[in-house]
């Protein structure tokens, strides 16, 4: 992401917020068929809100698109029509939000927004008209004019006597003026400009306020006719017939504001003059605040009433919040330095210097930097701590194309979308639920007649769930379709020799995680979707990446679940800390089932002479690390040392080990490059500082499964 202005920023983080709630009040609007007004109001708010911000921004191909689909959500909210096609709307709109996404993407990129609006703004143009002759109205009349005449003539009808004309409303001004000053101040130049745009160009409010948004940085005071722009619906029509007009003072002469004003697009006829002074101004609102000042000092002096004393602020109620943006990189920063915070504090307490020695106080005080260090973590924590619900909610739109598409009926049922997890989780997990949700779709739900010829409903069901379990999220993908062919996996299977054992050892999940391997697809035809055997290998690596795991599992004729179990942070971990001879490797907590003393007789070998462990009628493989990482003074008799069991995968393995040295949240690492090189790196997940400074290096017992027992 290129690095902008802090405006352009909130352009973009603004633009990207209103085009998820616009998609999905498209996607709630088909799924029940109906319009509701409230939803109107937000649609019509949202695409208001976006044209308005990417003409001050000068993004007019965005602009336009936003108006375009904000004129059918005017008819929709001023005529209530009860012929609509809510399927077409949805398309339409979901077709401007990926547009308009994707000049954003440009934007955030560093590159310029060039796509051209003219074929889709057409297109909604027709649309509109034969929306409008579908429900018997006629498609020439413009109702925002219509609105703008009435809101003109007064609001009368039948004849009624008009009303009073309101007081005029103080005019808005779009840039802090500067203090008034008489108009002959040395260097200051005051002109008059009357604009007008071409005919039937369309969003003429919209470029007007790009004419005063480009003159900003080069006018002292301005005003303008008319004074509301973008906030008054009959401003585009007062435009078209009045023109727009400018008075405004500064220090550039009249050939550089011309020069200026004629590159404004779709300009008609530009006429400018010099003036005076402001005094000769038709529209100076300063002018007139004097006069009335000027007016009050020479009549008889009042007597001021004492002003009343302002009432104290009312204290936010318990339920209420304050709440205020940061900046990502920011809060990174934060999370950073309570890392080092963490590993400072680890290098005070298990300081080998005072290891052996009674220190009542500074065992006293180590207890409090650790509670504190604590504390800060789990605040940190929480700041970072973001819902799943927006990712979820993404799928909706996934499930809608796809089904669509396929010509198949499925719905998506969430559950547990409020479940919170690391920024970082956030943004490595919708690639993987994406890939998995098509992959549902496309393979497991079946066509609508095929369903109802096997007893289901014709519309399938696939459901997205989230749930906290010990210090991991659990995500559940499942589907009530057909389940995965275990023939026809195998096959593939078999051609691609991905068997690491004898065929009729395998488990039925180890059949069914083949789909996970690179280019491996069932499909024998390349679609749009699937074939090419590059999406399922997406979801184990960005899941791996986490340090997550997935385990799919399927019933024929039912339906799949695919499981992920990702941390809940990426940052600061418990882990067990284990001596092997003179080297130290650390084990996260969550990963270990139970750690003991083995006896002899618990010992077994197999046929290839490797070492296994029984606990409670169970047989696990035994890893001695000393041996795989070569350590010379490794204990070598297993009734001398410790066994870790370790479940990683849906597998169980023994760590065998020299002792146990404690527990302590520790900061994750990446492995030097040199070390990567220099030794061997199976089962190494990263590193680590302990508390004397040494490196200790992280184990991954799912990576030392699949290496060393495959």
């Amino acid at each position: 992401m290129a690095e902008h202005e802090p405006m352009l920023d909130m352009f973009i983080f603004e633009t990207r917020q209103f085009l998820e709630q616009l998609e999905q009040l498209a996607l709630k609007s088909e799924q029940t068929q109906s319009f509701d007004p409230d939803d109107v109001n937000e649609f019509f708010r949202g695409l208001h809100t976006i044209k308005g911000s990417a003409a001050m921004m000068m993004v007019s191909n965005v602009s336009m698109v936003a108006h375009s689909v904000e004129d059918v959500f005017f008819y929709i909210r001023e005529r209530k029509p009860q012929n609509i096609d809510c399927s077409a709307v949805t398309d339409l709109v979901l077709s401007a939000v990926d547009f308009m996404g994707g000049e954003i993407e440009k934007i955030d990129a560093g590159e310029k927004a060039d796509a051209s609006s003219d074929e889709f703004c057409e297109s909604t143009r027709s649309f509109l008209r034969a929306f409008k002759e579908a429900n018997g109205d006629d498609p020439d009349v413009d109702l925002r004019k219509v609105n703008g005449q009435k809101k003109a003539a007064g609001g009368a009808a039948g004849g009624a006597v008009a009303p009073e004309p309101a007081k005029e409303s103080k005019p808005q001004q779009y840039f802090i003026p500067a203090a008034t000053k008489p108009a002959d101040s040395p260097g200051e130049n005051v002109f008059f400009a009357h604009l007008r745009f071409e005919p039937d160009c369309g969003m003429e409010e919209v470029r007007a306020f790009g004419v005063l948004n480009a003159l900003k940085d080069k006018v002292i005071e301005v005003h303008h006719l008319p004074d509301k722009i973008l906030e008054d619906d009959a401003s585009a029509d007062k435009i078209q017939q009045d023109g727009f007009k400018l008075w405004f003072t500064t220090k550039l002469d009249e050939a550089d504001i011309k020069k200026h004003l004629d590159t404004t697009i779709f300009l008609d006829s530009l006429e400018l003059r010099k003036l005076k002074d402001v005094s000769e101004c038709e529209y100076w609102p300063s002018l007139v605040q004097q006069a009335v000042q000027t007016a009050e000092s020479s009549s008889e002096p009042i007597t001021p009433a004492k002003p009343e004393p302002k009432p104290r602020p009312k204290p936010l109620k318990h339920d209420q919040q304050q709440l205020i943006s940061v900046a990502v990189d920011k809060l990174d920063r934060l999370m950073d330095l309570v890392g080092e915070l963490v590993i400072a504090e680890a290098m005070v307490t298990h300081n080998p210097d005072v290891a052996n020695q009674e220190l009542e106080n500074f065992q006293k005080a180590s207890r409090q930097l650790h509670k504190v260090a604590n504390e800060l973590q789990d605040s940190v924590m929480e700041l970072r701590m973001v819902p799943l619900e927006a990712t979820f909610m993404k799928m909706n739109r996934i499930v809608r194309d796809m089904t669509k598409r396929l010509n198949k009926k499925a719905k998506l049922v969430l559950i547990g979308e409020d479940t919170e997890v690391d920024k970082n989780i956030i943004e490595h997990i919708g690639d993987p639920l994406m890939h998995i949700i098509r992959n549902s779709i496309d393979h497991g739900i079946e066509m609508p007649d095929v369903r109802v010829g096997s007893g289901k409903d014709e519309t399938g069901t696939v459901t997205l769930s989230a749930a906290n379990a010990s210090g991991e999220v659990l995500i559940k993908i499942t589907d009530d379709g057909a389940g995965l062919d275990r023939e026809k996996i195998l096959n593939k299977a078999r051609a691609n020799k991905l068997f690491t054992k004898p065929e009729e050892e395998l488990t039925d999940k180890e059949i069914y995680s083949f789909i996970f391997h690179a280019g491996f697809s069932t499909n024998e035809k390349v679609t749009e979707f699937s074939g090419r055997g590059v999406g399922m290998d997406v979801v184990t690596s960005n899941i791996k990446a986490m340090g997550g795991t997935v385990v799919v599992d399927s019933t024929p004729g039912q339906g799949t679940v695919t499981t992920l179990k990702i941390p809940l942070t990426l940052a600061i971990i418990e882990c067990m800390s284990i001596a092997v001879g003179s080297a130290r490797y650390t084990v996260p907590i969550n990963s270990i089932r139970q750690s003991f003393r083995p006896a002899l007789d618990q010992i077994v070998h197999d046929p290839d002479h490797g070492e296994m462990i029984m606990v409670r009628g169970e047989i696990f493989p035994v890893v001695r690390l000393g041996a795989l990482y070569k350590v010379p003074d490794a204990e070598t008799e297993l009734e001398n040392g410790i066994l870790l069991l370790v479940e990683a995968d849906g597998r169980v393995i023994g760590l065998f080990a020299d002792r146990l040295l404690g527990v302590q949240d520790i900061v994750v690492k990446p492995v030097p490059k040199y070390i990567q090189r220099m030794s061997n790196s199976c089962g190494i997940a990263g590193c680590t500082i302990l508390g004397d400074g040494s490196i200790s290096l992280i184990l991954d017992a799912g990576d030392m499964a699949k290496t060393l027992l495959s």
